[in-house]
């Protein structure tokens, strides 16, 4: 890449950037004038005007943080480690989270013989992010238990719980046991964020 192309890629990217931290920073107004008026009422009498105010206000939904974790084991023996990471959901509509597809990663290249999956344990922590207040904790269960957690139906959270601002904690927690040999073990697990 020449450095003129590497210099507008530069500036697309932070322009980006600017652009994204931009739209979590609160509400965006924009505004005109309507019903214009330039009228001679001489000979009209009483004059009745209207003065109309219109507010659209546009549904939004902003998320930010990291739904993947990667994990690079090395060494021998059994081990067990968990991360966290943080969702964020800035939003205005009330928002119902469904999850499926969440499981154990099972092996997808290296070796046939030993375990061929690695067992993983999730938990997820809802809270107000405007007041840190919890809204609802899992704790940690087998990772495909969190398909069930929410059936028949997940958990509806209103703009007036959330503040706005929804985060979501999602905890994962790895055990590798020495039958767990080398290779390439992954599970997508799927968040369907419903609007209403």
């Amino acid at each position: 890449m020449n450095k003129i192309a590497r210099i507008i890629a530069t500036s697309a990217l932070a322009a980006l950037a600017i652009a994204a931290n931009a739209q979590v920073e609160g509400r965006s107004f924009s505004y005109k004038s309507t019903d214009a008026i330039s009228q001679d009422f001489s000979g009209a009498g009483n004059v009745d005007l209207k003065a109309r105010t219109v507010v659209y206000v546009l549904p939004y939904l902003y998320i930010s943080g990291n739904l993947g974790a990667e994990w690079t084991v090395d060494g021998w023996g059994t081990g067990i480690d968990s991360k966290t990471e943080s969702i964020k959901f800035f939003h205005n509509e009330t928002l119902t989270l469904d999850l499926e597809k969440f499981g154990n990663p099972t092996k997808t290249e290296g070796t046939k013989t030993g375990d061929q999956e690695v067992q993983l344990e999730a938990g997820l922590t809802f809270f107000n992010d405007q007041t840190g207040d919890a809204l609802f904790e899992s704790g940690f269960v087998a990772a495909e238990k969190l398909n069930d957690i929410f059936n028949p139906a997940g958990p509806s959270f209103q703009v007036a719980k959330t503040g706005g601002l929804l985060r979501v904690d999602l905890g994962r927690k790895i055990s590798i046991k020495p039958e767990v040999g080398p290779g390439r073990y992954e599970n997508v697990g799927v968040i369907s964020v419903n609007r209403n």
